[in-house]
Formats: C-alpha cells, structure tokens, sequence
C-alpha cells in the first residue's frame, strides 16, 4: 500500500524531523544516510529498515521514486543507522515487493 503524495510533504516537513532526533535509537526505526544525486548535499531521511543476513529490507511506503532510495542506487550504496550502530549499505537496489516480503521478518 503507497501513502497518498501530499503525505510526502507533510512528513518532509514536519514528521521527518522529529522523527530523526530517536529513529536511530528505536528499532525498526532507522536512518537512512545518503548523499543527493545533483546537489551532492548530505541527508538523513528516517525510515522504517528490518536486518537481514545480507542487509536491510526498507519498504518504499511511498511507492519506488522517493529521493532517498534513488540517492542510494545513484551513489552505490550510503549508510543505515539503527540502535546507535552505523552499517554501511553497498549496491543498494530497489526490488519487487514479493522478493522483499521473503526477507521480511
């Protein structure tokens, strides 16, 4: 299920920071830590990510254009933070929904 568009801005706006001050802290909240495609600019975008034996499993609630999985696949990887430990993700990619399901806790 994708979250309507204008909640893209609201949580960029107001959810997003509050959210980023403890998503590190409390699992399975995380955050994503990335570099931006043409501004080359440093975010932290908060997410939702589950461990895996290869990585994490981070659904796109808001469907497979959000900036900060495109910033990922771009730049080839960046860095998740959860329960204070930073992990760096490499070859990040954005599969299908069933293949992320299977790795799903």
């Amino acid at each position: 299920m994708h979250l309507p568009y204008f909640m893209r801005r609201v949580n960029r706006a107001f959810t997003n920071p509050i959210m980023s001050t403890f998503a590190w802290l409390v699992p399975p909240l995380a955050i994503v830590h990335h570099v931006g495609r043409r501004s080359g600019r440093r975010y932290r975008s908060p997410v939702v990510a589950f461990p895996t034996a290869k990585g994490f499993v981070i659904p796109l609630t808001y469907g497979r254009d959000v900036d900060w999985a495109r910033n990922l696949v771009a730049a080839d990887g960046g860095e998740v933070e959860q329960m204070g430990r930073r992990v760096p993700v490499r070859r990040a990619r954005i599969v299908d929904g069933a293949v992320a399901y299977l790795q799903l806790p």
